[in-house]
Parts: structure tokens; C-alpha cells; sequence
């Protein structure tokens, strides 16, 4: 399971939160939310990627700049 960092980034109108999750054999994996809108227009999008980290911090700094390459793309 992700845990997302609550410390969020907010470029163009999204709100970008990177998150992790600790493999099996100790490495991690990394993900990115990317949040707009409030109430009921509210959408979450959560991107995940494929590629291993040896460290959390990696993975938290590739989740945090392929969110913002999205939300810069959208």
C-alpha cells in the first residue's frame, strides 16, 4: 500500500503528492496523485510507476517530478 506524503505541491490547479511503497525485497516504488477541483467536481488521479528505488527519498523525488511534469502536460 502507497503512503502519500501530505505535503503538498500545487502547480497550475493541481495539487501533486508523491507517495511510496516498500517492496518485498526492501526496495520501493513510487507513485503520484494529482488533484483538482473540490467537493463533488473533485478528481484524484494516482499514477504509478514501474521502476525500483534503493531508497524511499529516491522514489518520494521521481514521484515529485513526474507529478509535476503532468500536471505542467495537462
Amino acid at each position: 500500500m502507497f503512503k502519500f506524503i501530505k505535503n503538498t505541491q500545487k502547480i497550475s490547479r493541481y495539487f501533486i503528492s508523491p507517495g511510496v511503497c516498500k517492496q518485498a525485497d526492501g526496495k520501493f516504488k513510487s507513485a503520484v496523485s494529482l488533484k483538482s477541483g473540490q467537493g463533488s467536481l473533485a478528481q484524484d488521479t494516482v499514477y504509478t510507476f514501474s521502476r525500483l528505488f534503493e531508497t524511499a527519498q529516491e522514489a518520494v523525488d521521481h514521484a515529485r517530478h513526474e507529478g509535476i511534469h503532468l500536471a505542467l502536460m495537462k
